[in-house]
Order: C-alpha cells, then sequence, then structure tokens
C-alpha cells in the first residue's frame, strides 16, 4: 500500500484519511493547531451549544450516511432537524415572512407580487443563453426569474450561503447544478422537473435528503473521525520542509522526517503558500491567496424564551441587500435541534459582516452586540436583554468563487499534473458546504484508494 501524507485535519482532511484507513492504507495526518475540525468548532458553555462555523450537515446521499455510519461512535450521536426547522423566513418591508412551501402559499405570500410569481413561472419558457461569457449569479437569476425574485429570494439566500456578493460570484462555479440545468436542459424548471422523471417513484437511486447534526454539536464529527486514526494524527506540529526526492515527497516535521509516495494537501486557499515547499512550487502555491474570503463575525446570544414575540418556528432569517441592514442573516438553532439552550431559553445566531458588510465585522463583542441588537429587536420582537453572549470572528471566512474563477481551479489541476503526487482538496475546489466537503472527500478517498 502506498503511505500517504494529508496536511491538514479539518474535516476535509480528516474524511480523506479516514477513507483511506477504511482501505487499509498507510496515513499519516498533520496539523498545525492542537485541535482537530478546522472550521468545525462547537464550543458548550453553561448549558448552551454553539457552533462557530457551519451549523448542519445536508445528507444527500445513501452513500454519505453511510459514510458517516462506519466512523465508530458517530451514528449514534446523530441527530435530525426537528419539524420546527421547515420553515425558513426572508425579510421584505422590515417583517420576515415565510418562503412559501407550495403553491397554495405562493399565492398568498407577502414576498412576492403575483407578477413576481408569474415571472418565475414564464422561466419554463425561457431561451437557453447563446451568449457564453461567463455571467454573474445576479444577471443570470434577473434573466431567468425576474428582478423581484432575485432582490427577494436569490439575493438574500447568497447572503446566507457564501455571505457574498451575488454581482461578483460565478454562476458557472458558485452554483454549478443550476448552470447545469439551463446548460443541459435549456431551464431551471425544464431541468428540475427533466430529474425527477430520470428518478422513477420507488426508485432505489431516491433518497430523502437530511438536515443533521450530533448530540454534542458538529464538533463530534471531526473529534470520533480522530480517534478512530488514532496515533496517526501529528497535532500542534510545525512543517519544516516538502521536497520531491526521486518520485517521493520528503516531509520534516517537528522532530520527524519520513517519506511518502503522496501528499494530500487540505489547508485553506489562503494558507497554501505558507507551506514550506521548495522554490517554483511555493511560488506556484502563491496565486491562491487572491482568492477573497471576506471577514465574517458569528454572534450567538441566548434569551429567555418569553422575550421574543417571534414563535421562532423555522430554521432562520435571511436579509436581503434591498432592506439596508447591518446584518446578513439570524439562524434559529434551538428551533432546529434538541439541546442546544437551558430549558425555557433560546439561542440565535447573527452573521455579521460578508462581502456585503465587511466594515460590520468584528472580533469586539461589544460593537457586534450594538450592530446586532437593534436589528434583532426590530425584526424579532426581542424586548429582554440576552442572557448569554458568545463571538467568533474569521477573518478570512468564505473563498468567494467570483467571475474568472476557473483560472484557480485550472491552475489547481496543472500542479497536480506537473507535480506527481500531490493532490488539493478544499472548500475552494469542490463547494463550500460541509456536505460538499465531506461528497468530495469521500469520492476523492475512494478513487486514489482503487
Amino acid at each position: 500500500m502506498p503511505k500517504t501524507c494529508i496536511i491538514g485535519a479539518g474535516v476535509t482532511g480528516l474524511s480523506t484519511a479516514w477513507q483511506l484507513k477504511k482501505s487499509g492504507e498507510d496515513i499519516v495526518v498533520i496539523e498545525s493547531h492542537k485541535e482537530v475540525g478546522g472550521a468545525v468548532q462547537s464550543i458548550y458553555d453553561t448549558g448552551y451549544l454553539v457552533e462557530e462555523g457551519p451549523n448542519s450537515i445536508q445528507l444527500k446521499s445513501r452513500q454519505m450516511e453511510v459514510f458517516l455510519n462506519s466512523i465508530p461512535g458517530l451514528r449514534e450521536q446523530i441527530i435530525d432537524a426537528q419539524s420546527d426547522a421547515k420553515n425558513r423566513f426572508i425579510v421584505r418591508n422590515k417583517r420576515p415572512y415565510p418562503v412559501p412551501r407550495g403553491p397554495l402559499e405562493l399565492l398568498s405570500t407577502p414576498l412576492w407580487s403575483k407578477l413576481g410569481c408569474l415571472r418565475v413561472l414564464a422561466e419554463l419558457f425561457k431561451v437557453k443563453r447563446s451568449d457564453k461569457n461567463e455571467e454573474s449569479v445576479a444577471d443570470f437569476s434577473r434573466r431567468r426569474l425576474g428582478h423581484e425574485f432575485y432582490d427577494y429570494a436569490i439575493n438574500p439566500l447568497i447572503g446566507g450561503i457564501y455571505a457574498g456578493n451575488p454581482e461578483a460570484l460565478s454562476i458557472r462555479y458558485a452554483f454549478p447544478r443550476l448552470y447545469a440545468l439551463e446548460n443541459e436542459h435549456g431551464g431551471l424548471i425544464r431541468g428540475s422537473i427533466a430529474k425527477l422523471i430520470s428518478t422513477p417513484k420507488g426508485s432505489a437511486n431516491k433518497y430523502s435528503k437530511r438536515i443533521i447534526s450530533f448530540k454534542d454539536g458538529l464538533s463530534t464529527l471531526p473529534k470520533l473521525i480522530a480517534k478512530a486514526l488514532g496515533d496517526s494524527i501529528y497535532l500542534g506540529s510545525k512543517i519544516n520542509s516538502i521536497e520531491s526526492i526521486k518520485n517521493k515527497w520528503s516531509i520534516k516535521w517537528d522532530n520527524q522526517s519520513e517519506l511518502f509516495d503522496r501528499i494530500i494537501v487540505t489547508v485553506p486557499a489562503h494558507a497554501l503558500s505558507k507551506l514550506p515547499f521548495k522554490n517554483n512550487l511555493k511560488n506556484k502555491f502563491s496565486q491562491f491567496c487572491g482568492i477573497d474570503h471576506p471577514p465574517l463575525s458569528v454572534l450567538t446570544l441566548g434569551f429567555k424564551r418569553e422575550h421574543i414575540n417571534h414563535p421562532l418556528d423555522g430554521f432562520g432569517l435571511l436579509v436581503p441587500e434591498s432592506e439596508k441592514r447591518t446584518i446578513l442573516g439570524v439562524l434559529f438553532p434551538s428551533s432546529i435541534f434538541k439541546g442546544r439552550a437551558p430549558k425555557g431559553e433560546v439561542l440565535l445566531t447573527v452573521f455579521i459582516g460578508g462581502e456585503r458588510n465587511p466594515e460590520y465585522a468584528t472580533a469586539n463583542t461589544e460593537k457586534a452586540l450594538a450592530t446586532a441588537i437593534p436589528e434583532i429587536n426590530s425584526l424579532l420582537g426581542v424586548i429582554g436583554p440576552p442572557t448569554f453572549v458568545h463571538l467568533k470572528h474569521w477573518e478570512k471566512a468564505i473563498p468567494q468563487y467570483k467571475i474568472g474563477y476557473g483560472r484557480y481551479l485550472k491552475a489547481l489541476n496543472l500542479i497536480e499534473e506537473n507535480y506527481p503526487g500531490i493532490h488539493i482538496l478544499g472548500n475552494y475546489r469542490n463547494g463550500i458546504s460541509l456536505d460538499d466537503c465531506l461528497s468530495s472527500s469521500m469520492y476523492f478517498g475512494t478513487k486514489i484508494s482503487q
């Protein structure tokens, strides 16, 4: 079996390591921090369970469920989102309204006018775009779905997913599935119908998607993988050099030195240039510093339930840019999963900053509170002070798949082609969500171990 070194013990690195370990491969994982998980960090404090990074996993396939169940001790930790989490709210005219979940609700929603809804339905009859120039998410959405649906659906969604600017993000790279629906089927509605027809009712390939977390938070996932990997992981370690020697890779870290058949690099894009590769290869990695990562502050607040007028009967609310507010959105963690707050209290997570309002992102708790409290008071009817406050500031948060992003993907491919034995994985390559990271790790681990 080849010997593999995985650099980085975030979810991508650990999931890849576990996939290879299950195949019987010899692996080593090197991590500079003293804890595993990367951006996936769960904090338990006086009865509150806080997620500093991602808040949930969407199980999209049976293969992903099987993979998670293969991790010792994880299956009994899995919890599903509560039924209260089905609603999603979008703010319009200073009020949060639930996103329609069916045709009848669509006809009566205050979120979009009747004309706006008809404009969305008319997408079925729009012809495929012939211009091959790269298109932004904003331009794509307005062209196919109309201005109103863009303003009060797509725009806030981008703020919630990417903390990004839809005018700058590439539809081809940021949302490849939507891009493919038009490219392959001529439109979004036609493509969705085609996919439904291609998967007959009762088909073995059909999978009911689930939103899940774990009883002790999402960090349970990296912690249990790390436990299963045992002494294959080196935490708090400094890599001193990475060098190609006779078709192998020599890595020196701490007081150790080993030869590996391959290296799998899973550090963030902005950290690639900091790895101690020799000369020319180090220079090639420096270009990825050009990938934008806007700052984002994640402010988690506890409240007495009776101090919030809104029923909090949903996943959370998103704020459109046109509403001119200083926050991107609010999650309702205690409505989504059990055990997130003490009895009689609720938990809210407020997102501040991103590409829209980078000047409001801050590591200062008082400044974050000054931004968030007036907003949630207005939108949710908060009438009491917070009982709990926790702030996590990400100076470089989510990679932005902007217009022209293909040059970075091409550069990654060229490095792998020109330097055999190097593989690069991360949320800047195969999708930013936690389930994207898991899927790419599973696929890659299976592919190279065959």
